[in-house]
């Protein structure tokens, strides 16, 4: 019997440990998605996040590990039926207005995360709220200032449609952005669809497909026009080649020409030099000659100069002997053998007036004069 009632102390004793334990030590496991927040009942919050792996609490019922999936999620706000890939309402694409006033139900999605280093502040804040609390009012006032500054037909569409995305993902995005201070990071924004009124809708498929038909109309005109101005191209091409080959052409010929006038230029100064050469040859030649003949007939002038004085001087001799004493004898006997001789050669009669006796006298005069006496008058017969 006592060792029944020990085996039941034995058992309570167990079961109360084991009960104990329940309520003293907590075992928890933060795991590789998750960063986990600690509250103790003397503490409150610790600072410092708990990094994924297991923990032991002890006593447990003091303290408290708060886990938050770090992971990317998507947030939604459309009018799709709702699905796993994204979280958020149901029938809930953003209603706004265009510039011009136009309703513009702007469905859209993002894919965010929680910032590690603000953990602890969300879990002060919002806890498992972000998305209600911090994400939706976020969003909607930045798609709000973004769409509500364009018109419809800029916004539905095409560029307009990419420019407004891309506005608004900078705006999410930025290192400075409201989402970023608050501990929210957004990995990716996106516009699923612009949804207008039909009725404006077929306003824009018309003026789109106008604009699609002047474009085309331009790009035909383009076309006409380039292949106008290829033709062009082509013919001017064509045309400054004729030119560039005329061109050629006439250079090649005034180089032939330039070519054989030189030629002919150099031939003539050849046959000038030649003719010069001939011509200075020539004078040459003659001058010679002409100095030749000039000293021959200096000499020969020299010559006759030297007989002139000789016979000069012979002359003076015999005329100085004529001078002499008994001279004039022999002057007279001289000049009677020539006048002997001037008679035998008379032929005919003698002039009227004229005797032999004149004759003779007139001779004897000049004898006389010339041998400076006088003759004896002749005797008349």
């Amino acid at each position: 019997m006592k060792q029944i009632i020990s085996l039941i102390i034995a058992g309570l004793i167990l079961v109360c440990l084991v009960v104990a334990s329940v309520f003293i030590v907590d075992i928890t496991t933060v795991e590789g998605n998750q960063i986990g927040v600690k509250e103790t009942w003397d503490g409150g919050v610790e600072p410092e996040p708990l990094q994924p792996k297991t923990y032991i609490l002890f006593p447990g019922f003091t303290q408290k590990v708060f886990k938050y999936d770090m992971s990317s999620q998507v947030f939604v706000m459309n009018d799709a039926a709702m699905s796993t890939y994204g979280e958020g309402r149901s029938r809930d694409s953003y209603l706004v207005q265009s510039s011009e006033g136009q309703d513009m139900r702007i469905s859209l999605n993002i894919r965010w995360r929680r910032d590690p280093a603000h953990v602890v502040d969300l879990h002060k804040t919002v806890r498992e709220n972000v998305e209600e609390k911090i994400l939706r009012p976020e969003l909607m006032r930045v798609v709000k200032d973004n769409a509500t500054t364009r018109t419809a037909l800029d916004a539905y569409s095409g560029e307009g449609l990419v420019k407004l995305q891309s506005d608004i993902s900078t705006a999410l995005m930025a290192p400075d952005a409201e989402l970023r201070k608050r501990g929210v990071i957004v990995e990716n924004f996106v516009i699923e669809h612009i949804g207008l009124d039909p009725a404006y809708v077929e306003q824009i498929k018309a003026r789109q497909v106008a604009v699609q038909e002047r474009l085309r109309a331009i790009e035909e005109t383009k076309a006409a026009e380039a292949k106008a101005d290829r033709a062009k191209a082509e013919a001017q091409a064509a045309f400054e080649k004729a030119v560039v080959d005329a061109k050629r052409d006439k250079e090649v010929g005034i180089l032939s020409a330039q070519k054989l006038a030189e030629q002919q230029v150099l031939d003539a100064q050849a046959a000038a030099k030649r003719v010069e050469f001939a011509a200075e040859a020539d004078k040459n030649r003659n001058v010679l000659a002409a100095q030749g003949e000039q000293e021959a007939a200096l000499l020969r002038a020299q010559a006759i100069k030297a007989l002139g004085e000789a016979e000069a001087e012979a002359t003076r001799l015999k005329l100085s002997a004529y001078a002499a004493e008994g001279a004039d004898a022999y002057v007279k006997i001289e000049v009677s053998k020539s006048m002997s001789d001037a008679f035998k050669n008379i032929d005919g009669y003698l002039p009227q007036d004229m005797t032999v006796n004149l004759l003779s006298d007139s001779f004897l005069k000049a004898v006389e004069s010339v041998v400076g006496g006088k003759t004896t008058t002749p005797m008349k017969p």
